[in-house]
């Protein structure tokens, strides 16, 4: 607090511990006041036995009796209020002392007073005189530290003195306390300036004992370590966190310790090797010496690693911050290697392959193939056995391409099942083949997981670089168009890529964006085949078959897109489009005939189609018995659970199921009795694919006769000639009948005009009228 501040601002603003201060000030030295109080009590006495006046030895008493009143509130003091900590008590303590103080000088005043007032004579006079001013200037130097008390003090004595000046009747004495009186006001001043410097002082050192304790409670609760070294290289300060994070022993971080003998210490207690000492050596020596800012990391012999920062100022010295950074820099690992590598087995990702090709391709003269891998029925293997199995049978994979390849080639994942083998300086084809044909070899062998024999093949598409590319996306692209071509051979072979792959591949877009766009525009249209009762004759049922009127190819047949669409994701609305308009033809039909609409697997395995047939349903208002889901084996072979769930939510509503082409693919007897299907439409290669053999007819009656028991409609598909017709019939086991025979599948005006046909004639009459059976798309 600067000296210059009015007392009332000092009062207002002192803290308690400020006051509290001030007031044991007073007490601060009782020697002072025994030596006064008794020089003052013996001069009183020795005055009283020169005059011998009874006024004077009452006086004498008086003061005797007050000094020793003070000394015994002083020794009351000492005894009772050294820890003193209340504001109200130091007041009490305050009070207590002005009141005895003032009282002692005011009776010292008024000895003075009466000695020139009874004109007790010079000496006498000069005695009193030189006692009461000595004890006024000692109130400036002694008392300080009570404002009040100054005043108080002064007053008491000072005015008895002056009055006993004026009144004694000697000009000389006037004069004396005219100058007195001034000089007496400057005690006052010279108090309130000491208390002031006093106020000052203990306001500084509580700042900085509080200021010292907030940077001591830092310093000791930071999460790093902290020491700091003097201009001379000697440890002056260390923090708490320091030697835990170090693990320094006890005793290692004294203060006053020069830097190189503290890490050469650090050295011996085997908490750092010879190589970190002298890096940590040069480090704070360079710091010291250039007072820069110096960075370092060193690894303990615990594994730990420790950053160092080494801070240098003029007046400071220097300021070392040691951080653990092991989990940091483990975490940075751990980030490192999730952005570089796949976490499941261990292989480089697509980021680190393109790194490693830029680098490659960066050489002069640099060639390299890449084979690019896809597991065959690799998506068969999570339906069937779950994702678990599946990343086992990915991690083997990865391990049998690294036993062959991995000495001189970067093997990596690029998710999925997909796999990409670089191999640096071959570009010889028929050693490609070799590889590959290694490769397929070793990838086609069982895998045995958890108990479970898997097999899975390998289709790999083959780029080399640079004929097939200068760019790694160009590169890893065309080697992905080879294994396109691969897979569409039938899997498990392996593609060189040729420029015509990119061409096929722009058709294929093309494909895929008209596809888009004739889903926005309605280009699709429907076409019906009846289904005909072999025994009524009548359409039971017509199934709706999807024709794209493409705006310049015409219409296009479902073998040239249904691929795409599957590939690219637009089959599934493809599909809900075709329910739409079958479900709405339909309501123009006789209630007699029902719809049947292929659903496609992608569809059928996805979560929409029980959505999509109820609102199929409820927009066109056709009673759900009147539709026909059919299915191929391939939609119901990937998971039986989830297809069982579907197909159970369908039969539910009221839709029927039936299982078209059955007899190919991977025909299992057990669909028939685990799923609820109501009707089966035995494969057209059993009525018209050539097969005449006496064991091929009975297998279809087996079949046909097996279905029936089981209270399944048979339909036989694929029927072309009146012959085929009748040995159905002869059958008795088969009761519907399709094909071309009966008529070719119509657009939806003709279609109409067929059902009324069928129903008014018998179905020989309706055979034999072939103007009926004209061609359609």
């Amino acid at each position: 607090m600067p000296p210059n501040t009015s007392p009332r601002v000092i009062d207002q603003g002192l803290r308690d511990e400020v006051y509290i201060s001030l007031v044991r000030s007073l007490y601060a030295d009782p020697r002072t006041l025994l030596i006064g109080s008794s020089g003052t009590v013996l001069a009183a006495f020795l005055s009283a036995g020169m005059t011998g006046h009874l006024a004077f030895y009452v006086c004498a008493a008086i003061l005797l009796g007050l000094a020793l009143t003070r000394a015994a509130d002083v020794a009351q003091f000492k005894a009772a209020g050294q820890q003193m900590r209340d504001p109200g008590e130091a007041a009490r303590w305050e009070q207590r002392y002005t009141i005895f103080s003032s009282a002692y000088v005011f009776v010292l005043g008024l000895w003075s007073f009466l000695t020139f007032a009874l004109q007790a004579g010079a000496p006498v006079q000069l005695l009193a005189f030189s006692m009461t001013l000595a004890n006024m200037i000692g109130v400036a130097g002694r008392n300080y530290g009570s404002r009040m008390l100054v005043a108080t003090q002064l007053t008491c004595a000072g005015v008895p003195l002056l009055a006993g000046l004026v009144l004694a009747g000697n000009a000389h004495y006037a004069v004396v306390a005219c100058v007195l009186a001034p000089f007496l006001l400057s005690f006052k001043s010279i108090a309130d300036k000491l208390r002031a410097t006093l106020t000052t002082a203990v306001v500084s050192a509580k700042r900085e004992r509080l200021l010292a304790a907030r940077l001591e409670a830092a310093l000791d609760n930071m999460a790093h370590g902290l020491c700091m070294f003097g201009a001379g290289g000697r440890l002056s300060l260390v923090n708490r966190r320091l030697p835990a994070i170090v693990g320094l022993p006890a005793g290692l971080a004294e203060p006053g310790r020069g830097v190189g003998r503290f890490l050469v210490r650090c050295q011996r207690a085997g908490l750092i090797g010879r190589a970190q000492l002298r890096s940590l050596v040069l480090a704070a020596r360079l710091a010291l010496r250039d007072h820069t800012e110096a960075r370092l990391t060193t690894s303990l012999a615990d594994g730990r690693i420790l950053e160092l920062t080494f801070r240098t100022s003029g007046t400071t010295g220097t300021v070392v911050v040691i951080e653990d950074i092991t989990e940091q820099r483990l975490q940075e690992d751990t980030i490192r290697q999730l952005a570089h590598y796949d976490p499941l087995t261990g292989l480089p990702n697509r980021s680190l392959l393109k790194t490693h090709l830029q680098t490659l391709m960066a050489r002069a003269n640099q060639s390299f193939a890449i084979l690019f891998i896809d597991l065959d029925h690799f998506k068969k293997v999570n339906d069937t056995l779950g994702h678990p199995y599946g990343d086992t049978l990915l991690v083997e994979v990865a391990r049998r391409l690294n036993t062959l390849l991995g000495a001189a080639s970067l093997i990596a994942r690029l998710g999925g099942d997909e796999f990409v083998v670089v191999i640096p300086d071959l570009t010889d084809r028929k050693q490609l083949e070799q590889i590959t044909g290694r490769v397929s070899a070793s990838l086609a062998q069982p895998y045995e997981v958890d108990g479970n024999a898997i097999v899975s093949g390998a289709s790999i598409g083959i780029a080399i670089s640079p004929d097939d590319g200068r760019d790694p996306d160009i590169v890893i692209r065309n080697a992905d168009l080879a294994l396109y071509a691969a897979k569409s051979s039938g899997r498990g072979c392996a593609r060189f890529y040729d420029s015509s792959m990119i061409e096929a591949a722009r058709a294929r877009r093309i494909v895929e964006l008209d596809l888009r766009e004739a889903l926005a525009n309605d280009q699709f249209e429907m076409f019906y085949q009846p289904i005909v009762a072999i025994g009524s004759g009548r359409i039971t049922s017509c199934e709706a078959l999807l024709r794209w009127r493409h705006p310049e190819k015409g219409i296009v047949p479902p073998g040239d897109f249904i691929g795409i669409a599957e590939e690219v994701g637009l089959i599934t609305q493809i599909g809900r489009a075709v329910l739409d308009k079958a479900c709405r033809e339909a309501m123009l039909w006789p209630d007699s005939v029902s719809v049947a609409v292929n659903i496609s697997a992608i569809h059928f395995r996805g979560d929409a189609i029980v959505n999509d047939v109820i609102v199929a349903l409820g927009r066109s208002k056709l009673p759900p018995a009147r539709l026909v889901i059919e299915l191929t084996e391939s939609a119901l072979m990937h998971d039986d659970a989830q297809a069982l769930s579907t197909l159970t939510k369908l039969r539910d509503i009221g839709v029927r199921i039936a299982l078209d082409d059955f007899g190919t693919g991977y025909s299992s007897l057990s669909y028939l009795q685990s799923f609820p299907l109501h009707k089966i439409k035995i494969d057209r290669s059993f009525v018209s694919g050539g097969r005449e053999t006496q064991k091929d007819q009975t297998l279809l009656v087996g079949i046909a006769r097996l279905c029936k028991e089981l209270g399944l409609t048979v339909v036989a598909e694929g029927v072309e000639t009146v012959e085929q017709l009748d040995g159905l019939a002869k059958m008795g086991a088969i009761d519907e009948v399709q094909g071309y025979l009966l008529a070719r599948p119509q657009a939806t005006p003709l279609v109409r005009d067929l059902i009324a046909a069928f129903a008014a004639r018998s179905l020989t009459a309706t055979v034999e009228r072939m103007p009926l059976r004209r061609r359609a798309p």
